[in-house]
C-alpha cells in the first residue's frame, strides 16, 4: 500500500518549513552503505547531503504532527536517522528500509524539479513498477520493506530536498 497526499502543509507552514530547511540547518554528507569492509568513501558514493531531525527536535514535531493528520494516526515511535535529504539524482541505488524495527516510511517531498523522473520509484519483484513524481509539498507512505529508489536524472547536479520520517510504531486512529 503506497499513500499519497499533495498539499501535506498547508501554504504558509510549507513555506515556513522551506525557508528553515533551506536556510537554517546544517547538512552533513551521506554516502551509500554495503561496500566492502575497509571501502573508503568517494565520490561515487556520495548520494547528498542530511540533517538529522534528532537535532532540531521542534522541527521533527512539526512533520510527525502533520504525518499523523495526514495519515490518521499517531505515531508512538519514531527511528533515530530521520532526517532532511538533500539528495544527488545522478544514480538509482535501489534499496529498502525495513531494519530495527522500521515498519513506514513517509517521504515529504519539499523542494526540487517537478516531474516524474525528478520523484521516487518503487520495484515489484526486482523489476521497476511505479513512479511517483516529485511535486513539492506532496507526502507518501509505504512499508519500510518496498523497496524504492530516489529517480536517476542524466541532468548534471540536480538535487531535490525531501525529509523523511522512520516510524517504528503506530497506534491507528477510528
Amino acid at each position: 500500500m503506497i499513500r499519497i497526499v499533495n498539499d501535506f502543509f498547508e501554504e504558509d507552514k510549507f513555506n515556513q518549513v522551506l525557508y528553515h530547511v533551506k536556510n537554517k540547518i546544517y547538512y552533513s554528507p551521506r554516502y551509500f552503505e554495503g561496500g566492502p569492509v575497509g571501502h573508503k568513501k568517494t565520490h561515487d558514493d556520495h548520494y547528498g547531503n542530511r540533517f538529522t531531525l534528532n537535532k532540531d527536535k521542534k522541527l521533527l514535531n512539526v512533520f510527525m504532527k502533520q504525518a499523523e493528520k495526514k495519515f490518521n494516526f499517531k505515531i508512538t515511535k519514531i527511528y533515530s536517522d530521520c532526517g532532511i535529504d538533500m539528495r544527488n539524482l545522478k544514480t538509482f541505488q535501489p534499496h529498502h528500509d525495513y531494519v530495527d524495527g522500521i515498519k513506514l516510511n513517509i517521504l515529504i517531498m519539499l523542494d526540487g524539479p517537478i516531474g516524474v523522473t525528478t520523484g521516487t520509484v518503487f520495484y515489484t519483484d526486482g523489476e521497476l513498477d511505479i513512479h511517483v513524481g516529485f511535486r513539492p509539498n506532496r507526502a507518501v507512505l509505504f512499508p519500510s520493506n518496498y523497496v524504492h529508489s530516489a529517480h536517476q536524472s542524466e541532468t548534471e547536479n540536480l538535487k531535490r530536498y525531501t525529509a523523511t520520517l522512520f516510524v517504528e510504531d503506530y497506534e491507528s486512529l477510528k
